[in-house]
């Protein structure tokens, strides 16, 4: 019978350890339950008695879609009108991401204890954010727990529905253009070094010949002090975004490249509007929660103009849409959609109205984007690959030539 080593509370403060024996992990958290404690990690144990299997306690993050799918499931119970530590139990029990269902347990040790859901939460700063946090809160204090759940996995299912456009529309020309990167190296630094030895006792070789074994020399020569440049140079760049001053100038820097910078400033001006949009709705204060939406927009620029906005209207109480038309990289239609909302006393429809029409942008680009980008990439490598070849082969075309 397997061996099973947890963790788990007595009362609110005393944390208590040890092992059991059961025939499943099931087994093993009703065993500790029926103790009297409240398991936080239960995992079956190595064979030497060592550290558990089980890597969810070790404080890795769930990922993205395990939190998605929880905050889905736990509004869906909750509207069925099952307790929250009953849902919460049937959640950790039907997950199959081992680090969320840690996660789970923990919380409902922590709700068993007293506590409310959104200060369990936030104890996992690593799984759930402040906004987050700041969301549940107010879905428990206005008794809608169930709503404020089921439109954070609305935006969160919209975000990643962006995110996925996008990444869709990049994934095969980077694929395509690493795989060419790599092709025409292997050819200059490996390849053609060994056919220029055939071409050694040419007196006169074509321009682009010459032209192309010089390259080829250059690079089998010299080719780890530049993979060792390359590393350097991608180091610095890391260490640069790093910090905010060369953070907020590669930022801007990605802003004015033609066409993708476009794409990342709709992609967050869409991310934007919509949580505060969720925000607004909630019932949190407008300085609130454009501080809390600072802190999802990605990009250091709009971000900036955001927390520029918000001390607009907190420190010389403009209307929320002045302030945004000063923010740095917000169009001005987010700004006087702003105004028709404000005026109508609907600034959240207006805001959801915003992000829609920039994810619906986003998501034509992104796929204008796929329609040209792929075969241009493809054109390129294959008319760098078609160089190298045919310069290769002119001097034989030219012996040919001359031998008729």
């Amino acid at each position: 019978m397997p061996h099973y080593r947890y963790t788990a509370k007595d009362g609110p403060d005393r944390i208590v350890s040890g092992s059991v024996r059961a025939e499943s992990r099931q087994d093993a958290v009703a065993k500790v339950d029926a103790m009297g404690y409240s398991p936080v990690s239960v995992a079956e144990a190595a064979e030497d008695g060592g550290p558990a299997r089980d890597t969810a306690a070790a404080g890795r993050r769930p990922s993205r879609s395990s939190v998605t799918l929880f905050t889905r499931q736990l509004a869906s119970l909750l509207r069925s009108g099952v307790p929250i530590l009953r849902a919460l139990r049937t959640i950790s029990e039907q997950s199959e991401d081992a680090r969320m269902k840690a996660v789970v347990l923990a919380l409902e040790s922590s709700v068993r204890d007293g506590r409310s859901i959104s200060d369990a939460m936030s104890e996992h700063g690593r799984s759930f954010s402040d906004f987050y946090v700041n969301m549940v809160r107010t879905g428990e204090g206005g008794g809608v727990l169930d709503v404020v759940l089921s439109r954070l996995a609305d935006a969160r299912e919209a975000e990643d529905d962006l995110r996925r456009h996008v990444q869709s529309a990049l994934a095969y020309p980077l694929l395509v253009a690493a795989a060419g990167c790599v092709t025409v190296f292997v050819l200059l630094a490996f390849f053609l070094p060994r056919m220029a030895e055939l071409f050694s006792s040419y007196r006169q070789l074509p321009f682009a010949t010459r032209a192309l074994i010089a390259v080829s020399g250059a690079v089998s020569r010299w080719w780890p002090v530049v993979l060792l440049l390359a590393v350097f140079v991608f180091a610095v760049l890391k260490r640069l975004a790093s910090v905010d001053r060369g953070r907020m100038v590669m930022d801007r820097l990605k802003l004015r490249v033609p066409f993708f910078g476009h794409v990342i400033r709709d992609s967050d001006v869409a991310r934007f509007a919509r949580t505060l949009a969720l925000l607004l709705d909630s019932g949190v204060k407008v300085d609130k929660a454009m501080d809390l939406c600072a802190g999802t927009v990605r990009n250091a620029v709009l971000e900036a103009g955001v927390r520029g906005a918000r001390d607009a209207t907190v420190r010389r109480g403009l209307p929320f849409s002045d302030g945004i038309r000063g923010a740095e990289g917000f169009p001005l239609f987010v700004a006087n959609m702003a105004a028709v909302g404000e005026e109508g006393g609907r600034l959240d429809e207006a805001l959801l109205e915003v992000a829609s029409y920039y994810e619906k942008r986003v998501a034509q680009q992104t796929r204008i984007a796929a329609s040209l980008i792929e075969p241009a990439m493809i054109l390129a490598v294959g008319a760098v690959v078609g160089f190298i070849v045919a310069a290769m082969l002119l001097p034989v075309f030219e012996i040919g030539t001359t031998l008729k």
